[in-house]
């Protein structure tokens, strides 16, 4: 396989996998260092199994750092970059053996399905890059438990890793910078340092901005679009809250004439108060405050629930800020039709009444 290729390449495989996958969110990264870091390797491998969607066992053995990954009991890309003989240059080895029987992936067959993987035993020395590491090689085991036509294809399965949440760590860990210094002579001494670079995965650096750029951006436009309808749901939910206070005043007033018939109500006033006995004019207002806040709720659902963003993500949240523009301005509407009938009915309601209201509300 070439070692770079064009980003239009990666733009075309980025935007196959998109329509496939989606996109996640950034991990937060910081617990699974924690679990490397307190040597507990198995459940943080369990974890970035999790966030690519794959509920198997995992079985780890360790092996020399110099450990020339080439066992036929393990199919496997070297994620290192590798010498003319085939060994890691340095850094951290991973081979994870894919079964013949692997099942398919999302089937209850993946649950607890044993994965075997070798670790060089130095893999505890950065963190983010065995993350990195671990993520691009059970990427392997994704695509090919989806039977995916590019499941060999190291460059897809780096930007599946990316796509499932890893682009940042994987910005982080893709490279380990090593430098030594060492120094000659006694009278005229001369210090040399050294820099090493170890590169992971197979993206080059410009593939790897283009394609890291192109998910954030992905990203930021559904966090945009969410962020608007957030703030537009805010105020929806205090519009709505300020309505069914004004609701339970109106009711609780008109309960409170029913009982004190004795009342003097003004001559413009009685054919109003009428009206609000009538069940069509009551059941009116109530139903729309219901109505409103399924809306309130199934958008809650939609944008608190964690998910993965596609393309069609898009449309729906567009669905969604119209249905909410439609709905508050029919709130809108109701709010003042009920805080007018309140206005109404809060002439004839007793001083001490009202109080013991507004002490309910607050409770």
């Amino acid at each position: 396989m070439k070692n770079e290729v064009e980003n239009d390449y990666i733009e075309e495989a980025l935007n196959e996998l998109l329509q496939i996958f989606g996109v996640k969110s950034f991990i937060g990264h910081e617990k699974l260092v924690a679990l490397i870091t307190s040597n507990k390797i198995e459940e943080a491998i369990k974890g970035i199994a999790s966030y690519l969607g794959l509920p198997i066992e995992v079985n780890v053995s360790y092996v020399p750092k110099v450990y020339r990954p080439d066992s036929m009991d393990f199919q496997t890309t070297q994620i290192a970059k590798t010498d003319w003989r085939g060994r890691g240059m340095g850094g951290i080895i991973a081979q994870v053996s894919i079964p013949s029987n692997l099942p398919f992936y999302g089937t209850p067959s993946m649950v607890n399905f044993p994965i075997n993987i070798r670790l060089s035993d130095n893999c505890k020395e950065n963190p983010a890059t065995l993350i990195t590491v671990l993520a691009h090689e059970l990427s392997h085991i994704l695509l090919q438990s989806m039977l995916h036509k590019e499941k060999n294809n190291e460059f897809y399965t780096d930007l599946t890793a990316m796509l499932f949440g890893f682009a940042q760590i994987m910005k982080i860990g893709r490279k380990i910078v090593k430098t030594s210094t060492s120094t000659t002579g006694f009278f005229n001494v001369t210090t040399t340092t050294r820099t090493e670079t170890t590169t992971y995965g197979y993206l080059s650096d410009d593939n790897f901005e283009f394609a890291f750029n192109t998910t954030r951006n992905f990203l930021r436009k559904h966090k945009n679009s969410e962020d608007k309808i957030l703030s537009d749901l805010n105020k929806f939910n205090k519009l709505l809250g300020k309505t069914k206070e004004l609701s339970f005043y109106y009711d609780n007033y008109l309960e409170y004439l029913d009982k004190n018939l004795h009342q003097k109500i003004a001559q413009q006033d009685i054919q109003k108060i009428s009206t609000f006995h009538l069940p069509s004019y009551v059941d009116a207002f109530h139903s729309a405050i219901k109505k409103k806040e399924i809306i309130q709720e199934k958008l809650l659902k939609f944008i608190k629930n964690p998910k993965t963003y596609t393309a069609k993500d898009i449309n729906t949240i567009q669905e969604y800020s119209s249905q909410l523009k439609i709905a508050n301005e029919e709130l809108m509407k109701q709010y003042f039709l009920l805080r007018e009938d309140v206005g109404v009915l809060k002439k004839y309601i007793g001083v001490f009444y009202k109080l013991k209201l507004k002490w309910k509300i607050i409770m």
